[in-house]
């Protein structure tokens, strides 16, 4: 009935909006929400394919750093034409160029003789993510798969690491917030490092994807608990990125247990 995460193929999904939101109504989903990283274009195209039977929340998936560690915050029922916001993805757009040239340059240093420019090819209409970056250490023989060369070297804590310009999930909150949003931490039970949840709550985060296609199910069941005794909202989705991805989870794979997130989200107008 419903999927709060899917990403497009102006992140790092492989489907265009038209095909994510004619799948959905295939499948009888009521609401979804495509929350592409860090861009809206996805959003924008899709509602351009919607028909009344779906209803696409406005949606992002805003990547963060700094005291906490590296953590993704969704977006919901924002305005998608807030200055703030928008001034945002035009700077993290650019920022993610030089960030991935910074990537590619280190990876030389340790061997890795890959092309920034067939990097940037491989964007598309998209943002550049370290899945494009990935995907051409693969194409140049250097790994089997864009997972593995993922977990292996471009994740944090990895030899070819490099930090985005600073942005942190407290800074996401805020800037969710002032664009009319609301704020959740996205599949918190799949982060490998602490974190403070308790300095988000106080920050002002409104809730929790506690449904998520790698979330077993005592993750499903201490987030759903601690968003309870917090008093925070409860959100859910495949994260689907493509059937060929590190996330092939189909659309409306996560079943979602909970009434009320249909109540929530279904009383939300875009």
């Amino acid at each position: 009935m419903i999927d709060l995460h899917i990403h497009s193929e102006y992140s790092d999904g492989a489907w265009t909006p038209r095909e994510i939101v004619e799948d959905s109504i295939k499948k009888g989903i009521k609401i979804i929400s495509i929350t592409d990283h860090d861009v809206l274009v996805g959003y924008e195209e899709a509602i351009s394919h919607n028909v009344n039977s779906l209803k696409i929340i406005p949606g992002i998936e805003l990547n963060t750093d700094g005291l906490l560690g590296e953590l993704h915050i969704l977006g919901y029922n924002f305005d998608p034409e807030n200055p703030s916001l928008r001034e945002h993805v035009s700077w993290r757009v650019a920022d993610r160029l030089q960030w991935g040239k910074r990537i590619v340059a280190k990876l030389k240093t340790l061997g890795f003789n890959i092309s920034f420019e067939n990097c940037l090819a491989r964007v598309g209409k998209g943002v550049l993510v370290r899945t494009h970056i990935a995907d051409e250490l693969v194409e140049a023989g250097y790994f089997h798969s864009s997972k593995q060369a993922y977990e292996e070297l471009l994740k944090k804590g990895k030899p070819g690491f490099e930090e985005r310009g600073s942005f942190s999930a407290v800074d996401a909150i805020k800037l969710i917030h002032e664009a009319g949003g609301l704020a959740f931490l996205a599949h918190p039970g799949i982060y490998k490092h602490e974190f403070n949840v308790q300095h988000l709550i106080d920050s002002g985060l409104d809730g929790i994807e506690v449904y998520h296609s790698k979330h077993s199910k005592e993750d499903q069941d201490c987030w759903r608990k601690l968003a309870v005794e917090r008093n925070l909202l409860i959100s859910g989705g495949s994260d689907f990125h493509g059937p060929e991805s590190r996330n092939p989870f189909p659309i409306g794979s996560v079943e979602i247990e909970d009434p009320q997130i249909l109540a929530w989200f279904g009383n939300m107008v875009p």
